[in-house]
């Protein structure tokens, strides 16, 4: 007896969700996980918890030396590179600067400068407003075509510093925030279909997330700011001013443990005797209701990946990643090279060292999972 169409296109979706469990979970690339995400939102669901049990953030790395140092890389973490994106037309023409909710962040190296975000998944593209309309730009491009100096596309290329979204890409109303400008770190935000970046008043701004609802913003000094982004009354309120690490003179970003909490992730350098230098870090939690600040002791079996340019999250520890056991109680750091810092000895090692590496950040490939 013949079956009817109708049966074989809700078959699919029709899985129990076990089976669909047991399938994915035989798959090992995460690039198989991924492309189940966008079959419908069962496959979605399931692809999303099979993910989160079996993988750690994507590290993205710029420019390999080789394929022997992409391949050491992939011992431990699956990793990203622009020969391995899939990304459509010609990469030497883009910028990467960073990543929000698993979108790669690009800038065309050519006037008007337009800036994207892509999906290395999906290769979903989401245009935002180019460059060109800043100012600071603008003077750059008068700058290099008068004197003809190399410099200036340098400075142009290093404009954006970190970007972070709202609710996902897709949705009409999300808004994207960024960390611009050439000498001080500035904010400016851009909502979908928006022809031009709105600058919001702002300085020496180090860090950016979007927390429980809210655009928050850290200064060099560690002062918290949330982002008032109503068209009738842009502003940047101090949300803490008397936090514990003001005035720390140390590097400070944001990271985002589960339930919505939202810790201030401090980077340290001591200094031996003999003038030897170990990288350390100490953490706080914010509690939104009574704007208090209480010192993490323990990552209670998570381990926190952080990154300058991608975002800083803490996930379960276990047998995760693609050939080796992600340690709880450990943080996993970029910065220049890819180290990690355990918790309990208080110890930085470096896992890789390259002189060949341009950018090197984390992706998280939320919005696959979860729109």
């Amino acid at each position: 007896m013949a079956l009817s169409s109708s049966y074989y296109s809700s078959s699919w979706s029709d899985l129990l969700p076990e089976l669909m469990d047991a399938v994915f979970h035989s798959l090992n690339d995460v690039k198989d996980i991924l492309s189940c995400a966008t079959v419908c939102s069962s496959w979605r669901y399931s692809s999303s918890a099979v993910y989160s049990r079996k993988f750690v953030p994507l590290l993205f790395v710029s420019h390999p030396s080789s394929a022997y140092e992409e391949t050491r890389f992939s011992d431990r973490f699956r990793v990203l590179s622009l020969d391995n994106l899939g990304f459509s037309g010609n990469d030497d023409q883009r910028w990467i600067c960073g990543s929000t909710r698993g979108y790669l962040l690009t800038v065309n190296v050519s006037f008007q400068f337009e800036v994207s975000l892509q999906n290395p998944f999906t290769n979903t593209l989401v245009s935002l407003p180019p460059l060109t309309s800043f100012e600071d730009v603008q003077r750059l491009i008068q700058f290099q075509a008068t004197s003809q100096h190399s410099g200036a596309l340098t400075l142009i290329k290093e404009f954006v510093k970190k970007v972070a979204s709202s609710k996902s890409l897709l949705d009409s109303e999300c808004v994207v925030l960024i960390i611009y400008n050439t000498d001080g770190g500035k904010l400016a935000f851009c909502r979908r279909g928006d022809k031009q970046w709105t600058e919001l008043e702002s300085d020496h701004i180090d860090d950016i997330v979007f927390c429980n609802g809210v655009f928050l913003a850290m200064d060099r000094t560690g002062v918290i700011y949330q982002c008032e982004l109503n068209p009738d009354n842009l502003k940047a309120v101090p949300l803490c001013t008397a936090s514990p690490f003001r005035y720390e003179p140390c590097k400070k970003c944001f990271a985002e443990s589960d339930h919505g909490k939202l810790w201030v992730v401090l980077q340290k350098l001591d200094v031996s005797d003999d003038f030897d230098f170990t990288t350390y870090f100490e953490i706080y939690e914010f509690n939104s209701e009574t704007k208090e600040w209480t010192v993490v002791r323990s990552l209670r079996g998570k381990a926190l990946f952080l990154s300058p340019q991608g975002r800083c999250v803490a996930v379960i520890a276990g047998e995760t990643g693609s050939g080796g056991f992600i340690k709880d109680n450990s943080i996993y750091f970029t910065d220049g090279s890819l180290s990690v810092f355990e918790w309990e000895s208080k110890q930085s090692k470096k896992l890789h060292q390259s002189g060949f590496c341009n950018l090197m950040f984390w992706v998280t490939p939320e919005d696959v999972l979860q729109r």
